[in-house]
């Protein structure tokens, strides 16, 4: 999710969602995911390390795979080393692949014609899909390209098996579309919203509380993980050349001071069920609701964001390249749902504590 900078030419969407539906039932045993992040070694943005401890972190989620965004720059500079270290200290096996190398030539495009060594990711997603007794929740934190791709090459699969959908990109919930993921692949973007199936738009920013973007005090975070967890973060913030295992296994080594910019950590934790609440004077938890009345929090829940029925529409043709969004919000047909904080005040603050105490218990 490297949403630092935007993009100025984009293409034009419209939304058809047939069927929306709710997000991970609160309880459930197990959820299978598919994980689909733009990963780097060294980071374009740290943000998805932390994004990837933090779905590590949940054990409700099954995770049935790893994507690893954009297939020729990770020949580049790959993010595996990364998933092997949370692999390791989480004692978990995971399929990891590299996804397609290039962008979509339409929206319809099923990338068929992609050099063997980028259809790894696809073929994956459709595997699970097909073996999968469960509906899968999929969730992407870069492009959307593997996702229009696989959903192209067998839609009625894809209608029939996946539960939700959550993509981290776009600015909401309404306007000229600029975002950096959006970018990335814009044909693929435009697919995502054509697939009738159930999605929960998770715009990266925006007006109004439709935006998932945070900000957070790195050195609280990180100083409350166990030491391998500290040493998955400063491999990654130091861009250290050592082998990526024995590395978790060095230190201690200084913490960083700065503040890091975070966007997936509230949908993460919508995907998987949780709610939020308050334990303490600025000690927030995000958990299950089981969980929260074995601990005696059931009472203390707040009312941090949500997800906003919506049902959207975009001009057909092409304005400057860009394409305008429009959005009636809190529409009785909607096509999808839309991410809304309804405190902005508490937002930082609460989200802040809720990541470092989810990342407290990772390795443990």
């Amino acid at each position: 999710m490297s949403c630092r900078t935007t993009l100025p030419v984009l293409l034009v969407i419209g939304f058809v969602i047939l069927s929306p539906c709710r997000a991970a039932e609160p309880g459930a045993a197990k959820l299978p995911i598919l994980y689909s992040t733009d990963l780097f070694l060294p980071p374009d943005d740290p943000d998805d390390h932390y994004d990837l401890a933090t779905l590590f972190a949940m054990r409700e989620f099954d995770i049935r795979g790893i994507i690893l965004d954009q297939g020729a720059k990770q020949k580049q500079k790959t993010g595996r080393g990364s998933v092997e270290q949370m692999l390791h200290i989480t004692k978990r096996q995971v399929p990891c692949v590299v996804g397609l190398g290039g962008r979509l030539s339409s929206r319809t495009d099923k990338a068929l014609e992609q050099p063997a060594e980028f259809q790894g990711a696809v073929e994956l997603i459709l595997k699970v899909l097909r073996e999968s007794p469960e509906k899968v929740t999929i969730f992407t934190t870069g492009s959307c390209r593997d996702v229009a791709a696989a959903f192209n090459r067998q839609p009625q699969l894809f209608q029939s098996k996946v539960r939700a959908y959550y993509a981290n990109a776009g600015d909401g919930p309404a306007g000229v579309q600029k975002e950096y993921n959006v970018g990335l692949d814009t044909e693929a973007y435009a697919r995502i919203f054509e697939m009738g199936v159930p999605l929960y738009w998770c715009p990266c920013f925006g007006k109004d509380g439709y935006l998932t973007h945070f900000s957070v005090d790195q050195n609280p975070v990180i100083g409350s993980c166990v030491p391998a967890v500290q040493n998955f973060f400063i491999y990654c913030l130091t861009g250290s050349k050592e082998d990526p295992i024995a590395f978790l296994r060095t230190g201690p080594h200084p913490l960083p001071g700065q503040a890091r910019a975070m966007w997936c950590t509230a949908p993460l934790f919508h995907a998987a069920g949780r709610k939020i609440y308050g334990r303490g004077l600025d000690d927030f938890l995000a958990l299950r609701p089981a969980e929260a009345r074995k601990i005696g929090l059931a009472d203390k829940e707040i009312k941090l964001f949500d997800f906003v029925p919506l049902r959207a529409a975009v001009d057909p043709e092409k304005e400057d390249g860009k394409p305008r969004l429009t959005a009636e919000l809190n529409a009785a047909k909607p096509t999808g749902y839309a991410f809304h904080i309804s405190e902005a005040k508490q937002f930082d603050r609460v989200m802040g504590s809720c990541l470092k105490n989810v990342l407290a218990t990772l390795g443990r």
